[in-house]
């Protein structure tokens, strides 16, 4: 068995890296897709349906729009707080190019 793990000493420690830094690499792609949406902060008596209606996509229902959140923030529609900062289905660029337009 020591003969055996001598021999292979090396293909084990590469094949353990590459599995570390593909976990490593997975959990920070997710994020960074996250970070192309946009973050909103929860007021006081906000709900999940009202920041549908006010965010409306057209590629998605408001049942789309709060199963999305849901997902992404690992909340649900009656746990969401006031103060507490949510990711939203709507890109960043595509806000500042609407309220760009409505000028």
């Amino acid at each position: 068995m020591k003969k055996l793990y001598k021999n292979y000493i090396y293909t084990i420690l590469l094949a353990g890296s590459v599995f570390i830094f593909s976990i490593l690499f997975s959990c920070t792609l997710d994020k960074n897709q996250n970070n192309n949406f946009l973050s909103i902060e929860v007021n006081e008596g906000d709900t999940l349906w009202e920041i549908a209606e006010k965010y409306e996509e057209a590629d998605l229902t408001k049942k789309e729009f709060i199963g999305w959140i849901e997902e992404h923030n690992e909340v649900s529609a009656d746990s969401i707080k006031p103060g507490q900062v949510i990711v939203i289905p709507v890109k960043s660029e595509k806000l500042v190019q609407n309220l760009a337009s409505q000028q």
